[in-house]
């Protein structure tokens, strides 16, 4: 957090920016830092009760259960931490992606950003090129895809047949401010992040 707030230290940081909602099944957080964030006035929910779904399942399921209905279109949740780590961890929140597949969900590490392009529509997707590139990905996680297509990247798709086994476009280049995508296929972007420091 303190890369992404340019503070200085973890500690002003901590004091900066405290969160509403602390959710989860409560087995990895230090006990100094619960009190302290209870002290500060955020709610701890500790859902331990529940261990069929992980950390991040529980947070966004909240997210989309206290936004109000007129505002979930609107919704883009930024998730930092999702990436880097265990393998079976990634996997789990990429899942996530997918069960919560009607919001817009991002995940932010320290080179890249990821987000699932569901198939139901054609995305337009704007390139900020001061911080996003140039290299990005499609991926068909979920399923096969028999036709994808784009427009804005270096080496476009045309009904590209896309599957894990097979062709799956990686190290690709943004070629444009906006990139466009049409699949038959729920799609994972990735792009890569500009080192800002």
């Amino acid at each position: 957090m303190p890369q992404m707030t340019n503070d200085q230290d973890c500690e002003t940081t901590r004091n900066r920016y405290i969160p509403e909602i602390i959710e989860g099944d409560m087995d990895s957080i230090r006990p100094e830092v619960k009190r302290f964030y209870s002290n500060q006035g955020s709610t701890i929910s500790d859902k331990s009760h529940n261990q069929e779904t992980t950390d991040l399942h529980k947070c966004i399921s909240s997210i989309r259960h206290r936004t109000p209905s007129h505002e979930k279109s609107d919704l883009c949740v930024l998730v930092t931490g999702a990436l880097g780590g265990r393998f079976d961890h990634e996997a789990a929140n990429i899942n996530v992606l997918y069960v919560f597949s009607d919001m817009r969900i991002i995940f932010l590490s320290d080179d890249c950003l990821i987000q699932l392009l569901p198939k139901t529509h054609q995305h337009e997707i704007n390139i900020e090129s001061s911080v996003e590139g140039p290299h990005c990905g499609l991926f068909p996680i979920g399923a096969p895809s028999t036709s994808t297509t784009t427009t804005g990247l270096k080496w476009n798709l045309s009904e590209a047949k896309m599957r894990f086994g097979s062709m799956i476009s990686t190290s690709n280049i943004v070629d444009s401010e906006k990139v466009t995508v049409q699949s038959d296929a729920d799609l994972l972007w990735t792009i890569s992040l500009r080192n800002l420091t």
